[in-house]
């Protein structure tokens, strides 16, 4: 597929797009393994003092994330076929950001809530903005 930006570059192939998402899965579950483990060392007197503020913030971006992937995935049903696959890059790495911010939160002595909803939306847009280069 031409990339449309990009006239004589190769675009994202579905192939790629499935590589790439395996391998942004294995960082977040690697952080996020590191990121609890940390979380479970810390004493409890090293904890931030806007902790609450910040899990509020990565709530913020989960909630942005979903109307994000529904924009998104009407977008991708009316681009063009060599578009699609990096649209669903683009909903895929907004998710994968998410996640990892609920990583860093755990980090900070923080609970685990906003990882696993942003681990959930994540995996959810496999789903959603799939990488065939067909309609969702």
């Amino acid at each position: 597929m031409v990339n449309p930006a990009f006239p004589g570059r190769p675009g994202l192939t579905p192939t790629s797009l499935r590589l790439v998402r395996y391998a942004m899965l294995a960082g977040v579950l690697l952080f996020g393994a590191i990121a609890y483990y940390q979380g479970a060392q810390r004493a409890p007197e090293d904890a931030v003092e806007n902790l609450e503020a910040i899990g509020w913030v990565g709530y913020g971006m989960c909630a942005l994330t979903m109307v994000v992937v529904a924009v998104l995935r009407q977008v991708r049903e009316r681009a063009s076929e060599a578009a699609r696959p990096t649209l669903s890059m683009i909903g895929s790495a907004l998710a994968e950001g998410t996640a990892m911010f609920g990583a860093v939160i755990m980090v900070l002595g923080g609970g685990i809530g906003v990882y696993a909803l942003g681990l959930v939306l994540f995996l959810s847009t496999w789903t959603l903005l799939p990488a065939d280069a067909g309609t969702a």
